[in-house]
């Protein structure tokens, strides 16, 4: 950027990167705002909505082709009202207008997504990237501007008739109230064992996701069932993840997504709304397998985290770019002679050998570091012993980090959004509880804090974005549902009951604001015109079933008959689409069991929160459970009744409030324990 630009537009004003980055566009970009939207009804032109995101490689490619063409540009100033939207800032906005582009696009979606509106908001047109050229047999953008233009000018009776039919397709969806089938959750185990790559994990073909919640559900059905498919599909998805590309090797954390089947090559943008859950899916393998490298993915995603993601008062950044210099992944690759520059050359043949740091490089002409040998291996290999080896590629790693310190990094979008934070308040809660890390957890206790003291309001509602001292935007259900379910999390960790009263305060909110007939709307937005309610998970969570994940879970803590009706309520709407396609709805299976089967009830009857026996239930692996402790002094019926016994700390086992002979001996309690699913 010039310290002059030719170009400002009303985007200056915002305090998203994304939308900052297009503010010396010579398009004159609004945000989306009255002004905007007033704009397009006055000058009866369509709105030219524009979605995207910071770290999104194609939304960079899009607009130095097309939005920084001044050509392009007065193009779109002359016919259209021009949007732009950071989605994640408005998920509200990108879930109901990426559903209409799918609509238009034979399923297919993505970013940037651009969406032609009616001044009604009504959609006509949609797609995702545009080239600047035509080619191919397929318009340019231009060729597009143009000639929807002219429909509009000449035609625009179909063009409104066309939106019309879109939003009537997309909003007459038939609700059949539908009970969710006894074997949804087996149909969606073998559905991801059945597509589970045996050569090189994951499921399906490239490119490939990491899917957190089928990883999760196969470690719960081999914890609960012993299915050794399940477990093989779970851990070697674990492994092929972090011994490819898609782990940054020297600084820590996870990329968005591989392009190749082999796990090797990232779209290298990295998401705090990946990680969390990735923390959280290698400590539960950790937990079952005991494999000492899943404890070193952890420690280094929380190393990125301390590195690159936190806010000097507590709150958790949203992402990282792909690009650094306008090259895709080139913070992240390596010549051999680089490494043989910093290293000696035992740490460099050591270094190299071990992540594959080639001259000719694996990809591009680079090196992307990835795990292509045990340290067994290349122990026998080399003739030094396996210690050496780990201590040589550890001290090596340290140096290859502080030299690319020194490279040009790519941006970081240092927003802060209420869900994505929780995602990785529940992993370093849930990481602190298991493994005893009280660093861990304390990061996740000042995050609460920024969110409750910087992004609350006076009524006590939440703003969903912070970025330099503003905080706006009206929180979303998903914010509440994510941040609830965090805020359990953090009680199970610590008992203190701070965190459970926030999280059925929050719980009461979305209730109160966002529940009707079933569903949990979005936003409380008056200018949406699709109808929301989307009860699969996708990149992350779904916001409807983490609301009911968060009620019946609390239900359970509460007995609050109210909230158990809006959760039957809720599995019963979605339930046709839940037993159609299980395997896209991991969260709603998550909450199907609680209803189901019910939690595993944990009662601490105990003068202290920590104790001998919370030393215990910290080495037991459950997926579901409740666990109180009368040391909160809290009121709710799991801990009622409970006692200590001849003074001594006292653990209840439950199992839908009947209650087990009370336990005041360690050893008898892992007994009971190791008998537990």
């Amino acid at each position: 950027m010039t310290e002059n630009p030719k170009f400002t537009n009303s985007l200056i004003d915002s305090t998203s990167p994304y939308l900052l980055q297009h503010a010396h566009n010579p398009v004159d970009w609004y945000q989306w705002s009255k002004e905007a939207l007033d704009e397009a009804k006055k000058r009866d032109v369509p709105i030219l909505l524009s979605i995207g995101y910071s770290a999104c490689h194609w939304c960079h490619v899009m607009e130095k082709e097309s939005f920084e063409d001044e050509k392009t540009a007065e193009i779109m100033n002359n016919h259209f009202v021009n949007i732009k939207v950071d989605r994640e800032e408005r998920p509200d906005l990108d879930e109901v207008y990426m559903a209409a582009t799918q609509v238009m696009n034979k399923g297919q979606g993505g970013w940037p997504m651009t969406v032609f509106l009616a001044p009604n908001l009504k959609p006509f047109f949609a797609g995702t990237y545009f080239p600047p050229q035509d080619a191919y047999g397929r318009p340019g953008f231009p060729t597009l501007l143009t000639k929807l233009a002219e429909v509009w000018a000449s035609n625009k009776g179909q063009l409104l008739s066309q939106a019309d039919s879109i939003v009537q397709h997309l909003n007459s969806t038939d609700i059949q109230n539908t009970n969710v089938e006894s074997n949804v959750n087996q149909k969606a185990l073998e559905y991801w064992n059945s597509n589970f790559d045996k050569v090189w994990g994951g499921f399906g073909p490239a490119p490939k996701f990491p899917n957190t919640g089928a990883i999760l559900h196969l470690f719960n059905d081999y914890h609960i069932n012993g299915s050794e498919d399940s477990l093989n599909s779970a851990v070697k998805t674990l492994d092929s993840m972090y011994q490819g590309g898609i782990f940054d090797h020297i600084g820590g954390g996870f990329a968005r997504y591989s392009v190749d089947e082999k796990w090797l090559v990232p779209h290298f943008e990295k998401m705090l709304y990946d990680n969390g859950p990735l923390m959280e899916a290698y400590l539960v393998g950790y937990q079952i397998t005991k494999k000492p490298e899943y404890l070193d993915v952890i420690s280094k995603i929380f190393e990125w985290l301390k590195d690159e993601m936190i806010d000097p008062d507590g709150g958790f950044y949203s992402s990282m770019d792909a690009d650094s210099e306008g090259v895709e992944g080139k913070y992240y690759v390596w010549k051999q002679s680089e490494i043989k520059e910093v290293l000696t050359k035992e740490e460099s043949d050591i270094f190299s050998q071990y992540f594959d740091i080639t001259e000719e490089g694996n990809w591009e002409g680079n090196s992307i570091p990835h795990i292509v040998m045990k340290k067994s291996s290349l122990s026998n290999l080399l003739k030094i012993t396996e210690e050496e080896i780990i201590e040589s590629l550890e001290r090596s790693r340290v140096k290859i980090k502080e030299h690319r310190a020194s490279r040009i990094p790519p941006g970081t979008d240092d927003k802060i959004i209420v869900s994505w934070n929780a995602l990785m308040i529940s992993s370093l809660a849930k990481v602190s509880y298991a493994l005893g890390k009280k660093e861990y957890f304390d990061a996740a206790d000042k995050a609460v804090t920024f969110i409750t003291e910087r992004m609350s309001k006076k009524d006590g509602t939440l703003n969903r974005v912070y970025r330099k001292n503003v905080a706006h935007i009206d929180a979303f259900a998903e914010d509440y549902s994510y941040f609830g379910n965090s805020l359990i999390d953090m009680y199970e960790a610590s008992f203190n009951p701070k965190y459970l009263e926030l999280a059925k305060k929050y719980a009461d909110i979305l209730i109160d604001q966002f529940y009707t007939e079933g569903q949990f709307k979005q936003s409380l937005s008056k200018n949406i015109v699709i109808n929301s309610g989307n009860s699969m998970d996708n990149a992350t969570p779904s916001y409807n079933f983490m609301c009911s994940l968060l009620l019946v879970r609390l239900h359970h803590y509460y007995d609050s008959k109210k909230y158990r009706e809006v959760v039957e309520a809720s599995m019963n709407r979605a339930g046709k689409y839940i037993n159609q396609y299980p395997y896209a709805h991991s969260t709603a299976l998550l909450v199907n069991h609680y209803l189901s089967e019910g939690p595993l009830e944990i009662a601490l009857a105990s003068e202290e929160t920590e104790s001998d026996f919370t030393d215990i239930l910290r080495s037991y692996f459950f997926p579901f459970k409740i666990i109180a402790s009368s040391a909160s002094g809290l009121d709710m019926p799991l801990m009622q009744d409970k006692k200590m016994l001849d003074g001594k700390p006292t653990a209840y086992i439950c199992k839908n409030y009947t209650c087990k002979e009370p336990i005041t001996n360690g050893n008898v309690l892992k007994v009971a324990l190791s008998s537990l699913k």
